[in-house]
């Protein structure tokens, strides 16, 4: 079943890699989890982050989310329909500036979906105008 909007869709992937954290025990902070719900799209999604963080988004962060939401996808190997949900999220996020969809592109599978390097490109500029425009304020 699709996701009915993205927030859902987002949702969906931060449980699993928050669920897959645990399981392995790797610490999240609550920075962490608030990156995850980031979106250039939804500028109110930066409230709580640091903006030095959002200046050096560090990829020690982004290959930890990415191994954690491959080990949830390689764990849920036994169940199509839980597999379908994370083909659903991708293709309910695609096209859209959130900052998980470019760690989940680099996980799973890509079945013909994912985040091209252009939107990535989009989105760095995203959060530079973004930070450009709190530190004026």
């Amino acid at each position: 079943m699709p996701f009915s909007n993205q927030l859902d869709a987002k949702q969906f992937l931060v449980d699993k890699i928050v669920s897959q954290a645990q399981i392995q025990g790797i610490p999240l902070s609550d920075i962490d989890r608030r990156m995850l719900l980031f979106s250039v799209d939804e500028p109110e999604s930066a409230t709580g982050i640091p903006l030095e963080v959002l200046e050096d988004v560090s990829q020690v962060y982004e290959v930890k989310i990415i191994k954690l939401l491959k080990s949830a996808y390689k764990q849920d190997s036994d169940n199509p329909e839980e597999r379908q949900k994370y083909r659903d999220a991708m293709r309910t996020l695609k096209g859209s500036d959130h900052y998980i969809l470019v760690m989940a592109s680099a996980a799973l599978p890509k079945n013909g979906i994912g985040v091209s390097r252009l939107t990535w490109i989009g989105i760095l500029i995203a959060i530079v105008i973004i930070v450009y425009v709190m530190l004026r304020k």
